[in-house]
């Protein structure tokens, strides 16, 4: 048996939301009311760069998208159908926003350098600033519709481009924000409820976990690069087989 967990799940949702509206908080005032452009620039580069560090656990915690979706959108969700997969089988869905997003900001550099003959450095609201904030307005008005929609976090998963370059800095550094410890783990599957995509994230751990023990092996098994590291299941596993932990390894057959 493990240990009781330190902090309970109900806890650990609490802090997670007190993060989280810190970041919306910061979010409304930087771009919505004082139009700060470079604010969602930081945003993004902050999300790659702890990704390729912690995995994509600041998509969990920190992402004020995220925040606006976990907090409000997820309560308004009214779950009409689940996302049409196909259309980002492949991920292409993903690599195309991610292509759209570098495209777009490449656009922006272009009409603030050449067409208006303005310094790299000028930030004016009245042009590339305006024109990235309509981007970002874009991606939360884009956030909200899925969520409401389809699943709430559906827009992670499928479309949020900031996230999909987390996603390929967790995978380029080989970094997952949690493991499991299979000879821990007895499949009581709670983790699994407290997750948005546990048939892609945490169900197969489990199946492997379970397949280890009975040829009496253990492994410590990282989740996908893909998981957005909420730590909802960490806290939730009543035998601690969760954990926060980034190999530097990656597992045997990911790509």
């Amino acid at each position: 048996m493990g240990k009781q967990n330190p902090i309970d799940l109900k806890s650990w949702q609490g802090i997670r939301s007190v993060l989280q509206l810190q970041l919306m908080v910061a979010f409304v005032v930087a771009v919505l009311v004082l139009k700060q452009w470079w604010f969602c620039v930081l945003m993004i580069a902050l999300g790659g760069l702890l990704s390729a560090f912690r995995g994509k656990i600041w998509c969990g915690l920190l992402c004020p998208n995220g925040g606006f979706i976990d907090l409000i959108w997820s309560r308004l969700s009214l779950r009409l159908l689940p996302f049409p997969r196909w259309l980002n089988r492949g991920r292409v869905l993903q690599g195309s926003m991610l292509l759209a997003m570098a495209g777009y900001f490449a656009w922006i550099v272009w009409f603030v350098t050449v067409r208006q003959d303005l310094p790299f450095s000028f930030a004016s609201f009245s042009l590339h600033g305006l024109l990235f904030l309509r981007f970002c307005q874009f991606m939360l008005a884009l956030a909200a519709v899925m969520a409401i929609v389809f699943e709430p976090r559906s827009f992670c998963a499928h479309i949020c481009p900031g996230g999909t370059l987390g996603t390929l800095a967790a995978k380029a550094a080989g970094r997952s924000p949690i493991v499991i410890d299979s000879a821990r783990c007895v499949g009581c599957n709670l983790c699994t409820q407290v997750c948005d995509a546990p048939e892609r994230l945490l169900l197969p751990l489990i199946d492997e976990a379970r397949a280890l023990r009975q040829r009496g092996e253990a492994a410590i098994l990282p989740v996908s690069s893909e998981c957005y590291g909420c730590l909802d299941c960490v806290a939730a596993c009543p035998q601690e087989a969760l954990r926060i932990e980034t190999p530097r390894r990656k597992r045997k057959g990911e790509s």
